[in-house]
């Protein structure tokens, strides 16, 4: 499946925001392409280690792990909820 918008979603990130957020749908692709609309309008934290912490918007309020190769897209690896510790 090729990438769509600023980053490539994992199965793994996807997986999570469906565990992570009540509202997701229960799809895996119509949460994929929510997770890729919220993905959009997400600004940068800081870094933390290897990766980097971006957070979404109200109402939502998650914050995805975000790492990056040396090649193509940077990647959403995880997604937490925007209360939880990182």
């Amino acid at each position: 499946m090729p990438a769509v918008g600023r980053f490539f979603i994992t199965p793994h990130a996807v997986r999570r925001y469906q565990e992570r957020t009540p509202s997701a749908s229960r799809d895996f692709d119509v949460a994929l392409g929510e997770l890729i609309r919220l993905a959009e309008n997400a600004h940068f934290v800081k870094r933390v280690g290897d990766f980097e912490l971006w957070r979404t918007g109200k109402p939502t309020r998650l914050r995805l792990r975000v790492m990056r190769g040396n090649a193509g897209l940077p990647q959403v690896v995880t997604v937490v909820r925007g209360h939880d510790a990182h």
